[in-house]
């Protein structure tokens, strides 16, 4: 089975390693140092393979966490949980986060085997685009480590060199600021971009791969810098528009490479590129997590399968944000069906095919009781479709039995870089109508069908004129819209949160455009908010339910027509709910911390130990 972009699975990730002076001045565990081992190519291929176990989970692996798919976006207002993170703005700290050390631990594993790797590669005997290559993918999986650690902590402490054991106040240094951690990520993924081979082997990181990348990370640091500033709190400052600008430029720099290698497409699929057990064709996909039958699997199938999505499903607010067939919001198109009564049955009609292909049009509530469906169902009554193949169920296929899926794992798609264009294009200014025709009109021409129909359909293309966007001579303007955000930028960002839906995207979005009031799961008047509400029904359009006790129905329902009545017989599936349980207030301490995890109790210990001082995160 041929194979394009695909990482080997038996790549050995490093123990995790705790004092700072550990994960700064020791050997890898299972590569040799010294100067015997740095003398091919091969064993730089060799060496770097460790590097591709911390980026490129996937799916993860038999009955383990799914990455940052499905229930990976359980702290959005996409997805609603049934975890115990559910209720995620407490008042008081929480020492949970507090010693949480994964993130700092595994970055600076990376960080520390890139700067050896950089030592070492003047000195070898090979060619000097060996060298320029394999010195573009240490820096490449530099920048991601010091990216991934920046978008947790802020800044962190940097280090661009192996570090003398001897030299405590190097080893022991105070955090560097989140700007100028992120400027030395953008030097060295300029550099990857500029010198990674546009093709090396089926198994390894090419300049496209660095492109896809560059693109999510400096759109991510750009915007953070931009809607927060320099940290976060009443302490924080604005940074000028010429450091977010070059920034943004670095989005642009690794989306152009991509975009205009000719090599990227967007097909006319949507589901298949996350049910499908061979993703090398797909031309959309840059870059993949390989699962094989029998070998090695993921259980992502089992929770949204025939049997009860255990993990979490589809909020209300996320349903709502897809458009109708004509290009307009629900609260804007005549098309809309669902006003008097939202209904599946009535709010489906008339949608953007991808919601068809990401929620099934019918109603299934898990645990419900006298409901008319088979087996399997949704907290929110929304079943996901989005990662599952019918037709491995309809053959009945060994693995469906046993709730595992071969099914590859896309990590990053030429529909995500994209929507990172168009967005950093807005962002500096130079959103044009040959931007969007160049990215998201290309999505809005797939040919997608609804779920039991043979008709393709698309999405109308959009018009870019007098600084608004129009749609067959409508201007677009979301009843619904955040009035804080351009209806421009609304507009992106809603594509963008719909192409990505549930994969793991929109956390790390609204943190970077410091919007985590969305999350909120109380509205302006107390009431439960549709970020934590299922579908709607009526309970009288099934009989057996509805001759039931409210108690005993299996469900509970809010009515927004009558909000004081606590067993209404229609309304919106409200499934884990209580007063004040996710509550962001903008400008309080103890929410704002939350857009950063706490520096880890036991590395600030270990500096204290030494005489020296680790900066703690504002809040915490």
């Amino acid at each position: 089975m041929k194979k394009r972009n695909i990482f080997y699975l038996g790549a050995l990730m490093l123990a995790s390693l705790t004092s700072c002076e550990d994960f700064l001045d020791r050997d890898p565990l299972d590569k040799q140092t010294n100067d015997t081992y740095w003398q091919t190519e091969s064993s730089l291929r060799t060496y770097a393979q460790d590097f591709y176990s911390y980026y490129y989970t996937g799916y993860a692996t038999d009955y383990t966490d799914f990455g940052d798919y499905f229930s990976g976006d359980d702290f959005t207002d996409d997805f609603l949980t049934l975890a115990g993170g559910y209720y995620y703005f407490p008042k008081a700290n929480n020492m949970d986060y507090n010693n949480v050390t994964g993130t700092w631990s595994s970055g600076y594993d990376v960080v520390y085997k890139a700067n050896v790797m950089i030592e070492k590669i003047p000195g070898m005997n090979i060619t000097e685009e060996a060298k320029n290559h394999w010195m573009g993918i240490a820096r490449y999986f530099r920048a991601m480590g010091y990216s991934t650690m920046i978008k947790v902590y802020g800044g962190v402490p940097y280090m661009e060199s192996v570090t003398d054991p001897a030299d405590v106040e190097t080893l022991y240094k105070d955090r560097d600021s989140y700007q100028f951690v992120a400027e030395k990520v953008l030097e060295d993924f300029q550099f990857a971009l500029d010198n990674v081979r546009t093709d090396d082997t089926k198994r390894q990181v090419n300049k496209y791969v660095v492109g896809a990348y560059m693109s999510r990370e400096m759109l991510y640091h750009a915007t953070w810098l931009k809607y927060h500033g320099s940290n976060i709190g009443s302490n924080s400052q604005a940074v000028s528009a010429d450091v977010i600008n070059k920034m943004l430029q670095g989005a642009i720099n690794g989306a152009d490479v991509v975009m205009k290698s000719g090599k990227f497409a967007i097909g006319n699929t949507y589901n298949a590129l996350f049910a499908t057990d061979d993703l090398w064709n797909n031309p959309e996909i840059i870059w993949y997590r390989e699962y094989t039958s029998g070998l090695t699997m993921s259980a992502l199938i089992s929770y949204n399968a025939s049997e009860d999505q255990t993990m979490g499903s589809i909020t209300q607010n996320a349903v709502e944000s897809y458009l109708c067939s004509d290009g307009l919001p629900i609260g804007q198109s005549p098309l809309y069906q669902g006003t008097t009564d939202p209904s599946i049955e009535n709010s489906f009609l008339n949608r953007d095919p991808r919601l068809y292909q990401t929620v099934a049009d019918s109603l299934r509530i898990m645990g419900a009781v006298g409901m008319n469906y088979t087996a399997g169902g949704s907290p929110t009554g929304y079943p996901t479709k989005k990662f599952l193949n019918d037709e491995w169920f309809a053959q009945d296929l060994a693995y469906c039995k046993n709730r595992q899926s071969p099914a590859d794992a896309p990590c990053i798609r030429y529909a995500e870089v994209l929507l990172n264009y168009a967005e950093a294009m807005y962002e500096a200014g130079n959103f044009s109508q040959a931007v969007l025709d160049a990215s998201i009109n290309q999505l809005r021409k797939r040919q997608l069908t609804k779920w039991g129909d043979t008709e393709a359909k698309t999405m109308p293309t959009m018009t870019y004129a007098s600084g608004a966007l129009s749609v067959n001579g409508t201007v677009i303007n979301d009843p619904a819209r955040d009035p804080e955000v351009d209806p421009v930028l609304w507009e992106i960002r809603r594509e963008r949160r719909v192409e990505l839906m549930m994969e793991g995207r929109r956390g790390e979005d609204l943190r970077r455009w410091a919007k985590y009031e969305y999350l909120n799961s109380e509205d302006a008047n107390g009431n439960p908010s549709k970020t934590i509400l299922g579908a709607y029904m009526n309970v009288n359009d099934y009989p057996a339910s509805a001759a039931l006790p409210a108690a005993e129905r299996g469900y509970t329902l809010f009515d927004y027509d009558d909000p004081s009545n606590k067993t209404p017989d229609k309304g919106y599936i409200m499934y884990n709910y209580a007063e004040g349980m996710r509550v962001f207030q903008k400008g309080d301490i103890n929410s704002e911390r939350y857009y950063l995890r706490a520096i880890p109790v036991s590395q600030i210990t270990a500096y204290s130990d030494k005489g020296f001082t680790l900066t703690q995160n504002p809040g915490w």
